[in-house]
């Protein structure tokens, strides 16, 4: 036992010595550990402020893009504007109807939508024949385009009221051929009774600003007048394919009280407009032309019914009368007005001074 002793005194400095390393090696791991920790933090850091600086440099680029796109939009004529929207609107216009008649390869408008279009579909659906008044409604919105392009016409008021309406109608008369192309009758109803108020919006500017010249009344007043009267016309045929469609009868009157009922409402509708200003002829010829092969369809195709032919023929009547009418009271107050200015500025007559012409010869 006395020589144990010395054993643990000769050891105990060694496990020491191996404390002291063990501790050191700990002690240099731990400051190892912590210089990564901080080198990673910083390398963080400065990846942070790297990306904070890169999206205030990207926000700034895009900020000051935006702030030149938006001085660059402002920039922009908008009188040019406008005639190219125009322009852009009668191109669609135009390949819309080439599609509406098959030139592409679908169906057409008197065979889409299940037929419902077609002559012999309703009581109020016109004979083909009568869609032939679309290739002189097209045309006239071309002309229109096209001489809205004079430089007389760039700053023209009227134009700058009417020209992005006349843009958005032909929009509208796009978006009706495709919604009746994908056989979608209840928003082809909607987007034909929203061109009607557009084509009536149109017609109040019209009325409150008077053509300049003639040219102009021919170019933008009759196109726009003829478009209007047709659809009128075709805004009943579609409610009548629409309701015919869902098998709908309302109030049980059946298909000839209603064919009457909208006849009615066609002959006010087209009377109330033509009334308007000196007579809108455009507006009566186009729905009068509409009535007219309706009247021609009840008479000799199918559906057949005389009745509902001769109240066409009636409405007919009825339309250019009042038209004619309206046009002739306007002209002939026209006309008693510049002869009352031209009195106004007349020297009277001195009778008594005139003396006898016997007199002077005596």
């Amino acid at each position: 036992m006395p020589g144990a002793v010395p054993a643990r005194e000769a050891t105990s400095p060694t496990a020491t010595a191996q404390t002291a390393t063990a501790q050191t090696a700990s002690a240099r791991s731990a400051s190892a550990r912590a210089a990564t920790a901080r080198a990673a933090t910083a390398r963080a850091a400065a990846a942070s402020r790297a990306l904070r600086e890169a999206g205030s440099a990207s926000g700034k680029l895009v900020r000051q893009g935006a702030t030149a796109t938006t001085a660059n939009v402002r920039s922009w004529d908008p009188d040019r504007v406008r005639q190219v929207v125009v322009s852009l609107a009668a191109v669609a216009c135009v390949v819309g109807s080439a599609a509406g008649v098959g030139a592409f390869g679908g169906p057409s408008i008197s065979q889409a939508a299940g037929g419902v279009l077609a002559p012999d579909a309703t009581l109020l659906a016109p004979a083909s024949r009568a869609f032939t008044i679309w290739s002189v409604i097209y045309a006239g919105l071309v002309l229109y385009t096209l001489y809205q392009w004079l430089p007389s016409q760039r700053t023209s008021k009227r134009q700058r009221r009417l020209g992005w309406v006349v843009a958005s109608s032909m929009l509208l008369n796009l978006a009706w051929i495709v919604s009746v192309q994908a056989s979608m009758l209840s928003v082809s109803l909607a987007v034909i009774l929203l061109l009607l108020g557009v084509l009536l919006y149109a017609l109040r500017i019209l009325n409150r600003t008077r053509p300049r010249s003639r040219w102009e009344g021919a170019l933008v007043d009759v196109p726009l007048g003829l478009y209007l009267g047709w659809v009128i016309v075709a805004a009943a045929a579609n409610i009548a394919s629409v309701v015919t469609a869902a098998r709908s009868d309302l109030f049980g009157w059946g298909g000839l009280i209603w064919a009457l009922v909208g006849l009615a409402a066609v002959a006010l509708g087209t009377i109330t407009v033509c009334m308007t200003d000196r007579g809108r002829l455009s507006v009566a010829f186009a729905a009068c032309w509409g009535l007219t092969w309706i009247a021609v369809e009840r008479f000799f195709g199918e559906p057949n019914a005389p009745v509902v032919a001769f109240a066409a023929v009636f409405a007919v009547f009825l339309i250019l009368v009042s038209a004619g009418s309206r046009r002739h009271a306007v002209d002939h107050n026209y006309r008693r007005w510049t002869r009352a200015q031209q009195d106004a500025t007349r020297e009277p007559l001195d009778l008594l001074a005139a003396g006898d012409p016997d007199d002077a010869d005596r």
